[in-house]
């Protein structure tokens, strides 16, 4: 039987020659525990042995580590494209030992889970809009292969790999603008839905079979097993206390059309001076829309000046802000 830096030579020359499964390393893959078949470094990815780099991603309890290409084959050539395959590996860091070498037309933005299950997205070649979104066992077996008529914009597997999401760009097709939730244990789609709030990342509770959505400035909200959103307040809320002003304006907005009490106009109120502080009034775009719904969150108070004020500024930065008969009802009642 070969010793052990005969079977590390026979199974490099074997990937060198190309004699391997197209998805799975063979055992004899395994390096030493001394050795170290990849280096890491800058959130790059190098395996000198199989020729290849690339950009790369460690599971939370460093066990694992993904890696992806986007370019030909022969290295000359990146991103959008017409052909020639990109190129992803899943290492074993444990073990020291590349499990899974394969390939697809555009592999990016991948994600590694304790298990070692790993999703990626998959841009397609061509200008289409379209991509594929995809899952794989430790071992490079296709759990979930959903293809998508609309480009993929952020996904994500949970740290034990019993979920995954992935969110789409707009689209005119029925797959544009969707938030996906998938159970990795049964391989199937739990909910697709139209996310209708802001949010800065996506995170996962396991237990609960949830959707955690984190606000920038650290609040949060969840999608429940069904799609929906398990407490509208408490996304109201996350989103009022965000620190980007446009979650904060248009939340505000929303809020106001649904008639809320005292104490909830007051915080409404309170968030959009703290949104203006922000960077809104140094906005341009946005310092008149600003100044429109603190003049509404003003007016729903019964504070008649303090609105008028807000809608006169607003109207004048931006005359079809659409506050003008809000003006005119407020003169005439003041005169």
């Amino acid at each position: 039987m070969p010793g052990l830096k005969e079977r590390i030579k026979m199974g490099i020359w074997a990937w060198l020659t190309g004699k391997h499964a197209p998805a799975q390393a063979n055992a004899s893959m395994a390096s030493a525990p001394d050795q170290k078949p990849v280096e890491i470094a800058g959130g790059f990815l190098t395996a000198p042995s199989i020729n290849y780099h690339g950009l790369c991603k460690q599971s939370p309890g460093k066990a694992w580590v993904l890696s992806w290409n986007d370019a030909t084959p022969d290295g000359r050539r990146g991103g959008h494209r017409e052909e020639g395959e990109g190129r992803y590996i899943l290492v074993n860091l444990i073990n020291n030992a590349i499990v899974v070498d394969a390939r697809m037309p555009r592999p990016n933005n991948g994600a590694v889970a304790d298990n070692g299950s790993f999703c990626l997205e998959d841009w397609h070649f061509g200008s289409t809009l379209s991509g594929t979104f995809h899952v794989f066992t430790s071992q490079g077996l296709p759990i979930i292969t959903k293809v998508l008529t609309a480009n993929i914009l952020h996904s994500g597997i949970s740290r034990n790999g019993l979920l995954a999401y992935c969110l789409t760009a707009n689209s005119p097709t029925e797959d544009g603008r969707k938030l996906a939730l998938y159970d990795l244990k049964q391989g199937v789609q739990i909910f697709a839905v139209t996310p209708q709030r802001a949010f800065e990342r996506i995170g996962f509770d396991e237990k609960l079979m949830q959707l955690v959505v984190k606000v920038s400035g650290g609040g949060e909200y969840r999608y429940g097993a069904d799609g929906a959103l398990v407490d509208e307040g408490a996304a109201d809320v996350a989103l009022l206390g965000s620190t980007n002003y446009s979650d904060v304006i248009l939340t505000a907005e929303s809020m106001l059309k649904g008639k809320p009490g005292i104490e909830e106009l007051e915080s409404i109120l309170t968030a959009l001076i703290r949104a203006r502080g922000l960077g809104a009034d140094d906005n341009p775009a946005w310092r008149p829309t600003a100044l429109k719904v603190q003049g509404l969150a003003h007016e729903a108070l019964g504070q008649a000046s303090e609105a008028t004020g807000c809608y006169e500024e607003a109207l004048e930065l931006n005359p079809k802000i659409g506050v003008k008969r809000k003006l005119d009802s407020l003169l005439k009642r003041q005169r």
